[in-house]
């Protein structure tokens, strides 16, 4: 089953809008990935988005791009640890879609003197270990780059969504090329910028924006950055699919490290149990009446 029918169905069975949590793989230890990983999909997350560090991060805030530092600093960083975690979160629920959030250049990179093709065993081993669908915030739709990866994943028949990304001043003609491109759902920024907190009350400025999108595809269209609070899911669920929290949860973690110190078990424990707690929080602000 493809990843857009996946969603729809899962949506259209609990009768709720759904949930995606991000979290940065590493942070601040692998180990710890899987155990906060475990909370978000024991307190109901329908999706999970897991990132992939990078030295770079433009569409990400101070929030996450310190994860990424800490995660980064790990004496077992590499992308080869990267899919080792991945491979077990899959491996604790298999029926929930795991989504990469990755810049190009990891993809580009991986085994690179072996590539043939651009993503070749990026796409491979990602598939492998459970992946369904990669965000690229630095790869535009109409590059090159973006044609070869989509011909490797059509051409080695992978369950791989290339997850099509619309900003709030994205021209119509902009967004419908994208859309036509895109597969799994449509991630809209609901805000210029970068991630991490921001207010707001009403979703007038997004109804007509979220319509107009929804002539060009019939993908679930999901909610990002700057939700923060059970509140907004409850007043975005209302035209969107899905909504994505990401910059709440490592503001979590990042409040109750140690400083300077390993992460210890009854703490990391606590953490679980902070992110499972607030996991629900959001997953019981989206069902739909």
């Amino acid at each position: 089953m493809n990843l857009s029918l996946k969603l729809q169905n899962i949506k259209k069975e609990k009768k709720t809008c759904l949930f995606m949590p991000y979290l940065t793989l590493g942070d601040p230890d692998f180990e710890s990935s899987l155990e906060f990983a475990k909370a978000l999909i024991f307190g109901g997350a329908h999706v999970l988005e897991l990132g992939i560090p990078f030295s770079d991060p433009t569409a990400d805030g101070p929030i996450i791009q310190k994860a990424m530092v800490r995660s980064a600093k790990n004496q077992d960083f590499s992308l080869e640890t990267i899919f080792e975690i991945t491979q077990k979160i899959h491996s604790q629920q298999e029926d929930i879609a795991l989504i990469y959030l990755t810049y190009f250049n990891p993809i580009f990179r991986y085994k690179k003197e072996k590539n043939t093709f651009t993503g070749e065993y990026f796409l491979k081993k990602s598939s492998e270990m459970g992946i369904r669908g990669f965000v690229i915030p630095d790869l535009p739709f109409d590059s090159k780059e973006f044609l070869e990866i989509s011909e490797q994943i059509e051409k080695q028949n992978l369950p791989i969504s290339i997850i099509p990304m619309i900003a709030p001043n994205t021209e119509k003609s902009r967004a419908a090329m994208i859309l036509s491109k895109g597969k799994g759902f449509v991630y809209y920024i609901t805000s210029l910028g970068v991630t991490g907190f921001r207010d707001f009350s009403t979703i007038q400025d997004y109804e007509n924006k979220i319509q107009t999108l929804r002539k060009f595809t019939n993908l679930p269209i999901f909610a990002g950055f700057g939700i923060h609070k059970p509140e907004q899911s409850s007043i975005l669920k209302k035209i969107f699919d899905g909504i994505i929290v990401g910059s709440f949860f490592h503001r979590l973690i990042e409040e109750r490290l140690p400083p300077e110190k390993p992460l210890q078990k009854e703490t990391k424990a606590k953490i679980a149990e902070e992110i499972y707690l607030s996991t629900k929080k959001f997953v019981d602000s989206l069902f739909l009446s």
